[in-house]
């Protein structure tokens, strides 16, 4: 069909081409932003362990939904809640009905709701334009600018776009419940707004300050779709509230608000973040001020469009609100990125549309301006961190190791960090450490917890390296450090979120013999120190972590270095007042290990290690009144040994 001389003029025009090349190259910055970030997500959607280190626990979560175990109980050592409202897992407890439940499924949520945003925003730009082909595909590509600008805001936002969390869902929600309210006209579209609002905050709770902004623009233009949009929102809300609580015996409003509200508020951040938030969305802010200016100088401002500003604004206090809540990370920032966005692309495209119309040098100017504007907000922030946000084949090889590691130990351990991965292995999960920080300051300690652990209860606990000191009561006395996880060997550091990752695994420290009556300990070595015992070359500077084998949580070892390096070990003078000399040898039988009990200079009692764990028992009171030297000798390249538990008796 042939294009009327009208529309080949509209294009042929300086205004047009002049519009059209910032729109392209808003566009071209912002598909730069979303290949970019495309590759970036395909890369981390299947990765096998955490990429947040509260991933897991949200998998748990849904976890426990799917096998119809309650979510809100009382804080135990099986299980405490996140303080988060629980949509998102049951989403993904519905789906795990049809497709294995673990990180790609939730992380594909994730990225299908983040796409859905991004979609409705592009739409929103569409809706823009008139159905003449050139205008449409302006507004389309402003569209896609803004996306890209939102895409860009991956790293402002937390890197959490594509987690398994609920953060991407929630902005499907709102953006949802944002596009029923400006683009209807009557209840229905309001009362759709309505529920996906309060499906929004049934998926966290901190939806409803979105949820203000868009109820405050439709009050300005509709007080009866405000009224409908307001109740049905406020049923949805509470009739899942009142649902919530009463199945969970109150225990639902405990976690949900009293101890949500008994977080402290970071006062101070109220003046620090709008800087932060300036520094990185200011040519958005610009635009913003600008396309408005713009469309009232041209008289296309329209009453609708209070809800855009209002909603704009409500994201930018939902940034500012929650980043100031104690534990905040930066995902709170994801509504003050892309509901302002989402209000720059619809103005922008309306202003685009009007100046190629048009044809005057201010809207052009403008609307040109404004389109820069959006491919300077995806320019600036350029390319995304690959190095720090994208897991390797090294990482996912490491990965693969931890787990064969976790794999083989027996029975089911406590991951406090990441307790989906017991999931993963089958073994059962116990409570993720956030929990037990959320409760132990108005709740106390979960029930269950530290008597488990003072009771060794755990064959092996996995603990991340963030682990503070003091913060598992009893762990000291009654574990001791088995094996240390190697960086990108055995264990993967975190991608996104808290940086903490596994780096220790811990087992129950075995308790010596009980000793003889009037027997004397001469060493257990369990102060970490040599106390008068000297060492040089392999037993190096004091006691290392004891072996699974040996007894308590240290021991003298020669093989910590490695196989290949020597060395010796002497005790200090000590009087023989026992007739006999015991000790527990772990070595392999090497003629260049030799252990010697020194009477002077002469060698009294000697021998060389039997193969495995071995107690030594010498007769020695023939030397009851002397003072002895016991030496413990490593020559060999290929081996070594272990001692523990010296006791004269």
């Amino acid at each position: 069909m042939r294009e009327s001389p009208a529309s080949s003029r509209l294009r042929a025009s300086p205004a047009t081409l002049a519009v059209a090349a910032a729109v392209l190259l808003a566009a071209g910055a912002g598909l730069v932003e979303l290949a970019l970030h495309g590759r970036l997500f395909a890369a981390r959607v299947s990765f096998p362990l955490d990429l947040e280190w509260m991933e897991g626990g949200v998998l748990v979560h849904a976890h426990r939904i799917a096998h119809g175990q309650p979510l809100y109980v009382k804080p135990s050592l099986d299980f405490i809640p996140f303080l988060y409202t629980p949509f998102y897992y049951v989403v993904l407890a519905g789906l795990s009905k049809v497709l294995p439940l673990g990180y790609t499924l939730a992380r594909s949520v994730s990225l299908l709701s983040f796409a859905g945003a991004l979609a409705l925003l592009v739409a929103a730009a569409v809706r823009e334009s008139p159905r003449a082909r050139l205008p449409r595909v302006l507004a389309a590509l402003v569209g896609v600018a803004g996306a890209g600008a939102v895409t860009a805001g991956f790293e402002f936002g937390g890197a959490f776009y594509d987690l398994a969390r609920a953060d991407s869902l929630l902005l499907l929600l709102e953006a949802a419940a944002l596009a029923a309210a400006l683009w209807g006209r009557g209840w229905p579209s309001a009362a759709g707004a309505g529920l996906a609002m309060g499906l929004a905050f049934l998926t966290k709770q901190t939806g409803p300050v979105v949820g203000v902004g868009i109820g405050v623009g439709l009050l300005v233009v509709s007080w009866r779709r405000a009224l409908v949009y307001g109740a049905v929102s406020g049923v949805v809300m509470g009739l899942g509230l009142l649902y919530l609580v009463k199945a969970s015996k109150g225990w639902f409003w405990t976690y949900i608000f009293k101890l949500h509200q008994s977080h402290p508020f970071r006062f101070d951040t109220l003046h620090s973040t709008p800087p932060t938030m300036w520094k990185h969305a200011w040519p958005t802010a610009i635009a913003l001020v600008l396309v408005t200016a713009g469309l009232a100088l041209a008289g296309r401002l329209r009453r609708q469009d209070a809800i855009l500003w209002a909603t704009a604004l409500a994201g930018i206090a939902a940034g500012i609100l929650g980043f100031a809540t104690m534990w905040a990370w930066p995902n709170a920032f994801i509504p003050t990125v892309y509901f302002p966005l989402f209000a720059v692309a619809a103005l922008t495209a309306r202003l685009v549309v009007h100046a190629v119309e048009a044809g005057k040098p201010g809207a052009v100017a403008l609307a040109a301006a404004c389109a820069l504007a959006l491919g300077v907000q995806s320019a600036k922030v350029g390319a995304p961190d690959f190095k720090q946000r994208m897991p390797t084949a090294a990482d996912r090889a490491a990965a693969a190791r931890f787990l064969a590691t976790v794999r083989a130990l027996p029975g089911d351990g406590f991951i406090p960090f990441h307790p989906f991965y017991s999931v993963l292995l089958g073994k059962r999960p116990f409570v993720h450490r956030m929990g037990v920080m959320d409760v132990r300051d108005s709740l106390g300690r979960p029930e269950g917890l530290d008597q488990a652990v003072r009771e060794r209860r755990f064959p092996w606990i996995v603990l991340d390296w963030k682990s503070q000191p003091g913060e598992w009561p009893f762990l000291d006395n009654n574990y001791r450090p088995a094996r240390q996880l190697v960086d990108g060997a055995d264990t993967v550091r975190s991608f996104a979120g808290a940086d903490t990752w596994p780096r220790s695994v811990w087992v129950p420290v075995h308790d010596p013999p009980p000793l003889p009556a009037g027997a004397r300990r001469i060493a257990d070595f369990e102060s970490g120190h040599w106390n008068g015992w000297s060492s040089d070359g392999a037993f190096g500077s004091g006691p290392f972590p004891a072996r699974e084998t040996l007894f308590g949580g240290y021991a003298a070892d020669s093989t910590r270095f490695g196989m290949t390096q020597t060395g010796t070990l002497r005790s200090p003078p000590f009087r023989i007042d026992h007739p006999h000399l015991r000790f527990v040898l772990a070595a392999a039988k090497d003629p260049a290990l030799r252990v010697r009990l020194l009477d002077g200079a002469e060698t009294v009692r000697s021998l060389t290690p039997q193969e495995g764990v071995n107690t030594i028992d010498w007769d020695v009171s023939a030397l009851r009144g002397h003072d002895v030297v016991l030496v413990f000798e490593d020559r060999s390249p290929n081996s070594g040994m272990a001692v523990d538990e010296v006791v004269l008796y």
